[in-house]
C-alpha cells in the first residue's frame, strides 16, 4: 500500500511543477509570440524586395514570398502583421479566384480596422467586374452574359463608396459603379452617373477617364458628333494613355459614319501623334479597309500587307490576310486571291477555323472556274487537314464530305 501511496505522491508533485513550469513559461508567450510574428514579417518583407508581382518570370521566388506571408497570418493571426501579411498574399493569387475573395473576406471581418480593409472590399469589387467583363467578352451572343457580376462587382463598389467614405478609393469606386452600367450596356442609366461625376470629379485625375467613356457612350448610342466633342477634350488633356484611343475614336465614328476619307486623314493622325502605341498599330488596319470601302483595292492590298509585315502579332493580322484574298476576288484576280488564302493556310499562328476556311476558298475558287481536277484535290486536301468542323454549323465547308468529292468528279465525266 506504501508503495501506491508514494507513487500517487510522485504523479501529484510532477503535475504540480510542470503547472508550475507552463505558467512560467507561458508568462514568456505573449513577448515570444510577438517578438516571432515580428521576425516572420520582417523575413517576409525582405524576401519581397523587389516586391515580386503575379507575372513574376522567377515564379519560384513568388512561391517563396506566398509561403512567407502565409506563415505570419497562420501562425500569428493576432499578431499586428496578420493583416498586413493576409493582403500581401491575397494580392498575389490571380484576380477573380475563390481564395482570393475568403481571403479578402477574411480581413474585412476579422480586422476590420485594418489598413486594407477598404482595399480588399474593392479588390473583391474589382475581380467581380473583371469575370463580368470576360463573360461578356466571351459569350458576345449572350446579351446578359455577365450581368451576375456586374451586379456583384456594383454592390461592392456601393459598399467601398458607403463603408469607408474617407477612403482614398472612394473616387475610383464611384466611376467603377458608373462603368458596370456601360458593362451591363444600360447606357442611359451609364450616361447619367458618368455625366454627374463630371462635378464630382472634375478635379481628380479619374476625369479623363470619365470623359473618354461618356465619348464611348455616345459611340454604342450612334450620337457620334456627341462622341467626337468628348474625345477632342481628351486629347486637349494631353492624357498619355487615352488621348491615343480618343484620337482613334474619332476616326472610328467616320467609318462608323461610312465617311471613309475623313476616317482615312484621322487614322493618319492617330499615326503621326502617337506612332507607338497599341491604337496606331491599329490604325494601319482600318486605313486598308477604308480603302477597300472606297473600292481603291491596290491602295488596300498594299496598306494591308504593309501592316501585317510590320505588326505579324497584331489582332487584325490574321483577318485581314484573308480580308486581301477577298479584296482579289473581288477584282477577279484568281491567283492572287489563291496565293493569299494560301499564305492564311500555312500559317500555323492562325486560329483553325480561319485556316480552314481559306483551304475552303481555294478549293472553292477552282471549283468556280472549272479546275474539277485541282478542286478534288484542294478539297481532299480540307478534308485530311482539317478533319474537325468549323465551329460556326451553317459555314459552307461543313458541307464538304466524301460524297460531295464524288459527285464532283462524276459531273466531270
Amino acid at each position: 500500500m506504501k508503495k501506491f501511496i508514494v507513487i500517487e505522491v510522485v504523479v501529484i508533485i510532477a503535475l504540480v511543477i510542470g503547472f508550475l513550469v507552463g505558467k512560467s513559461l507561458n508568462s514568456d508567450n505573449p513577448i515570444n509570440y510577438y517578438r516571432n510574428a515580428d521576425r516572420a514579417w520582417q523575413e517576409a518583407v525582405k524576401t519581397d524586395i523587389p516586391p515580386v508581382t503575379l507575372d513574376d518570370f522567377d515564379q519560384k521566388r513568388l512561391q517563396q514570398v506566398r509561403a512567407l506571408y502565409r506563415e505570419v497570418f497562420d501562425k500569428y493571426p493576432n499578431s499586428d502583421w496578420a493583416d498586413d501579411a493576409l493582403y500581401q498574399y491575397a494580392s498575389r493569387i490571380s484576380r477573380s479566384q475563390e481564395e482570393q475573395f475568403t481571403l479578402f473576406r477574411r480581413i474585412i471581418n476579422n480586422y476590420p480596422d485594418s489598413q486594407w480593409a477598404d482595399d480588399s472590399l474593392y479588390g473583391i469589387a474589382v475581380a467581380y467586374y473583371r469575370l463580368g467583363a470576360e463573360a461578356s467578352e466571351n459569350n458576345p451572343e449572350l446579351q446578359d452574359a455577365g450581368d451576375t457580376y456586374y451586379d456583384r462587382s456594383f454592390a461592392f463598389f456601393d459598399q467601398v463608396i458607403r463603408d469607408y467614405s474617407g477612403s482614398a478609393l472612394v473616387d475610383q469606386a464611384l466611376f467603377n459603379r458608373a462603368m458596370c452600367y456601360y458593362g451591363k450596356k444600360m447606357l442611359e442609366p451609364a450616361l447619367e452617373q458618368l455625366s454627374a461625376l463630371t462635378n464630382d470629379l472634375a478635379d481628380t485625375l479619374i476625369i479623363h477617364e470619365v470623359i473618354y467613356y461618356i465619348g464611348m457612350v455616345y459611340v454604342e448610342q450612334r450620337k457620334y458628333e456627341n462622341a467626337r466633342v468628348e474625345f477632342r477634350n481628351v486629347i486637349d488633356s494631353g492624357h498619355k494613355e487615352l488621348s491615343p484611343l480618343a484620337q482613334f475614336g474619332i476616326a472610328q465614328t467616320h467609318f462608323s459614319e461610312a465617311n471613309y476619307e475623313k476616317a482615312i486623314d484621322e487614322y493618319e493622325k492617330v499615326i503621326g501623334n502617337y506612332s507607338a502605341t497599341k491604337s496606331a498599330e491599329d490604325a494601319r488596319f482600318y486605313i486598308g479597309w477604308s480603302y477597300q470601302r472606297l473600292e481603291k483595292y491596290d491602295e488596300a492590298i498594299l496598306q494591308l500587307e504593309e501592316a501585317i509585315e510590320l505588326f505579324p502579332h497584331n489582332e487584325n493580322s490574321s483577318n485581314s490576310q484573308f480580308f486581301i484574298a477577298q479584296i482579289y476576288h473581288a477584282k477577279e484576280d484568281y491567283q492572287g486571291a489563291t496565293e493569299a488564302y494560301r499564305k492564311v493556310m500555312d500559317n500555323t499562328t492562325i486560329d483553325y477555323n480561319t485556316r480552314r476556311s481559306a483551304q475552303y476558298r481555294i478549293a472553292k475558287l477552282l471549283e468556280e472556274n472549272d479546275d474539277i481536277d485541282g478542286a478534288v484535290g484542294a478539297y481532299q486536301q480540307l478534308l485530311k487537314n482539317f478533319p474537325e468542323l468549323h465551329q460556326t454549323p451553317s459555314h459552307p465547308s461543313n458541307n464538304i464530305n466524301e460524297n460531295y468529292i464524288q459527285k464532283l468528279r462524276s459531273e466531270q465525266l
